[in-house]
């Protein structure tokens, strides 16, 4: 399960570049082949399985899937219910590769100070029942996402909506105040709280699904999506049957509105297999058509059917200033011990060890973002950092510097700190691999690995009962995305690290549309991230799939959540 915020798995969220204002319009998906190729740990690119172009088409296509947490849109916070979505329900505008593409809206127009997104529905879109979908059912559903009964966890991703934030938290009782209006039944109004050129890129990572208030009134907000029976569908495949933790039937759905020139295999069949060994074996025997996450030790023996994407979250060290203790907290608040400890490991050797597919990285900002000339946003603001390779010298100079300002002679005198993650098998693999090399380049042996199921160990995260915390954080749209939740008070900041000019840079980068401007104040405020190291980065995270070689059109990107199954055709 990876969630918006915390996440336990892999994939991920982002936009390819920043836009300007203006008129889009898009007449229907346009036919893109599934990518050949597979992205490696170093950004690299190698061959994949060659895709058949011969044999009888079939209209099945199975494949072992991550499973989901609910189907509820106004309570989801995972990608793997994102997946699901994109097949299930209709979005204004959706991701396809690195392109936004038009969807419900046919077109759509943003006003010359990028405050005012418009959205022109198509004519004749239905639900899965027949009745008509509108512009108002785009509405409640952002209401269903911000009113402060439903409780949703995500209402804070649309808090760039004039007022959205205010009628979340009670300021604003009155609905008709925040910036959602169904103009007509084809005209959708969503007016920003601040200047904002990329809200089209929002709504298609966040998806704003439609909800339509008579049948979610009917089977309660709080079951909706528990059930086939309480879930109404508007995207391209209606769920037939679903057993929770075990599997899905779903076929495609002809009263969506490109039904015909998209989406063409009719029937997707949806496996849940915990064994990594006999996910494998059905796929060797031909019993299942994909595997969607491949285990690590399998990349070599199926290295001829692997797809894989790098990016969408990152592999971080978190560093709690408060501490376990008094003792616990002065050592960790030293900057200069953080940064031995980021300079005292080879990041490079040690995700090799891991996980080839991951990316190593020294940076805040994902790789997958595009800079404002075209280029990697990486490549065009470069930044001072801890080399991947690590710098033992270095590493040993700020532990030096770190015991002299703290009044310690020997590091056996360090207070014992807790290291905690969840209790997966490379999880401790990762950790250990890096105890190791404190070790043995600082002589650090007061650092203890805790590991906890799932639940607690997220527990542990928010309680801030931990000294140092191993868990990703997915890149979502934007760079100032992930920027702003570290702020002072941030989303994912519970007071283990402040800077007042970072916040103020990050502040400033987000009201800023220029975007050669905006990413100048990125960058400076990446800098001041990266040399605190109040939160350290090892790598950036992968997804690795093995697909069958008479599948073609199989797509899934770092870019966006979604089974991108647009153009999916199996042929046997």
């Amino acid at each position: 399960m990876k969630k918006r915020a915390l996440a336990l798995a892999l994939a991920g969220a982002m936009t390819a570049s920043l836009t300007a204002c203006g008129t889009y319009q898009n007449s229907g998906t346009e036919t893109t082949k599934a990518a050949e190729t597979t992205t490696g740990a170093a950004g690299e690119t190698t061959a994949a399985g060659e895709t058949a172009s011969e044999g009888e088409v079939s209209q099945d296509f199975t494949m072992a899937y991550n499973g989901i947490v609910t189907l509820n849109p106004i309570m989801s916070q995972s990608s793997n219910d994102v997946n699901v979505f994109y097949l299930t329900q209709i979005q204004l505008v959706r991701y396809y590769g690195d392109e936004v593409q038009c969807d419900a809206a046919e077109t759509y127009d943003v006003n010359d100070d990028c405050t005012v997104y418009t959205f022109h529905l198509r004519d004749g879109l239905k639900w899965s029942d027949g009745v008509d979908l509108t512009a108002k059912d785009f509405e409640y559903a952002a209401y269903c996402l911000l009113a402060p009964e439903m409780g949703s966890p995500a209402a804070n991703s649309w808090y760039a909506i004039k007022n959205a934030k205010q009628f979340n938290n009670g300021e604003v009782t009155d609905w008709s105040e925040v910036g959602v209006k169904a103009l007509d039944d084809k005209t959708l109004e969503i007016t920003m709280d601040h200047p904002l050129n990329t809200f089209d890129k929002t709504i298609a990572v966040k998806g704003l699904y439609p909800l339509r208030q008579d049948f979610v009134e009917k089977v309660g907000s709080d079951k909706l999506g528990s059930s086939v029976d309480t879930m109404l569908y508007s995207g391209p495949y209606t769920i037939t049957d679903w057993v929770l933790d075990s599997s899905m039937e779903l076929k495609k759905n002809d009263l969506y509105w490109d039904a015909k020139d998209s989406f063409p295999t009719e029937n997707l069949h949806f496996v849940e297999v915990d064994d990594a060994n006999t996910k494998v074996a059905m796929f060797e025997n031909g019993e299942i058509d994909a595997i969607e996450q491949v285990s690590s030790q399998y990349f070599d023996h199926l290295s001829d059917y692997l797809y894989s994407y790098t990016g969408g979250g990152f592999m971080w060290l978190w560093f709690n200033q408060k501490g376990t203790s008094e003792e616990t907290s002065k050592l960790i608040s030293n900057q200069n011990f953080r940064q031995a400890l980021s300079y005292g490991f080879n990041r490079n050797a040690t995700v090799a060890a891991v996980n080839r597919m991951h990316k190593p990285s020294n940076r805040q900002v994902d790789s997958n973002f595009v800079g404002p000339n075209g280029g990697k946003f990486v490549d065009e603001y470069p930044v001072n950092s801890v080399p991947l390779d690590g710098d033992v010298e270095q590493a040993k100079a700020y532990l030096a510097k770190a015991m002299e300002e703290l009044g310690y002679s020997d590091v056996s005198e360090l207070p014992q700190l807790s290291l905690v993650t969840w209790d997966a098998s490379e999880q401790k693999l990762l950790l250990e691999t890096i105890i190791d090399q404190w070790k043995q380049n600082l002589g650090l042996t007061n650092i203890q690995l805790n590991q906890y199921v799932i639940g607690t160990a997220i527990g542990s995260f928010y309680d801030l009962s931990y000294d140092i915390f191993c868990i990703t954080w997915e890149t979502d749209v934007l760079p100032t995305d992930v920027m702003e939740s570290m702020m002072t008070g941030g989303e994912c900041n519970y007071g283990i690290w402040s800077d007042p000019e970072y916040d103020k840079l990050v502040e400033q980068a987000v009201l800023e549309i220029d975007p050669v401007k905006q990413a100048e104040l990125t960058s400076q405020a990446e800098q001041i991230f990266l040399d605190d190291a109040g939160i350290v980065p090892i790598f950036e995270n992968s997804n690795t799939s093995a697909v069958q070689s008479y599948v073609e059109g199989f797509q899934m990107t770092a870019i966006n959540s979604g089974y991108q199954f647009n153009h999916l055709v199996v042929r046997k």
